[in-house]
């Protein structure tokens, strides 16, 4: 039975984290803080063992576009060791291109997929497959490709991305997505053997049981499962270690770090068609 990698995911809204960390009474200002400075919250799930972080642009997908918003998630990957993936709707290839110039580990394209084929062909073949997957957020098998494009189905959406050179995808459903309901495993199961592409499925999971069915039941190329709520509502017995451990330890190490201060960033050493040491493929 493969192991299952845990992604926590961080919400970016006009430059701030869109979820509050449940914390121990009495520290309620120091994670509403974190909320302020998602830097902070990165190296945070990095320091409770996290081996790579997904940060939603939610702007983006409402058609707003953020500066804040980029330059955050920028920042958060030169604090951090391990890839963060970065999952937005922007205008086109090469605003993709600058958020991996930048040092961004991973791209999640989405429409551009259907509407510039070509151009994300190219930026595959710059940086590699492991840097540049795709999103998909489907409801009853259907992808809705925005105004640019009518529905297309997700099985032939998962066809096309890998005929352009995909060989990662991120998979949710707006079903799952905050209902703490679970992932449906034979959804999974379909859309994995679609193409031999590594999945990460995402939204739904509620707690160790959720997380324990996707372990035991999804085909052996769902290699990986990104959690928000549960995460920030502390569902898994050891979050209760780590709260406590921080009631002390944040406070001081706040009191100390310089706002300069930061981690290498892996992306910095990436080579295109690298494999990272996380989350390969």
């Amino acid at each position: 039975m493969p192991n299952i990698l845990i992604i926590p995911s961080v919400d970016l809204v006009r430059g701030r984290c869109g979820r509050c960390i449940a914390g121990l009474p009495g520290t309620e200002r120091m994670y509403t803080e974190f909320s302020d400075e998602p830097v902070r919250l990165a190296q945070l799930w990095r320091r409770e063992n996290a081996k790579c972080i997904h940060v939603t642009d939610i702007d983006s997908f409402r058609g707003v576009d953020d500066a804040e918003t980029i330059e955050q998630v920028v920042a958060m990957q030169a604090a951090v060791d391990i890839p963060v993936q970065f999952v937005a709707t922007l205008p086109n290839v090469d605003a993709y291109r600058r958020i991996l110039e930048r040092g961004v580990y991973r791209v999640a394209i989405n429409t551009l997929a259907y509407t510039e084929p070509d151009g994300v062909a190219e930026l595959l073949e710059q940086y590699g497959t492991s840097r540049v997957v795709f999103g998909l957020r489907a409801h009853n098998g259907d992808v809705d490709l925005g105004a640019s494009r009518e529905q297309t189905t997700d099985e032939d959406y998962i066809k096309h991305v890998y005929a352009i050179g995909g060989r990662r995808l991120i998979y949710s459903e707006t079903d799952w997505e905050g209902h703490l309901t679970g992932e449906s495993i034979d959804t999974i199961r379909r859309i994995a053997s679609v193409a031999p592409l590594r999945v990460t499925t995402a939204g739904g999971i509620a707690g160790p049981e959720h997380l324990w069915d996707v372990q035991r039941n999804a085909p052996p190329n769902v290699d990986s499962v990104v959690i928000g709520r549960a995460l920030y509502e502390n569902r898994f017995p050891c979050q209760a270690i780590w709260r406590m451990a921080e009631a002390v330890i944040e406070p001081e190490l706040a009191h100390h770090q310089s706002a300069s201060t930061v981690q290498s960033s892996i992306s910095v050493l990436a080579k295109p068609n690298s494999t990272p040491p996380t989350t390969e493929g």
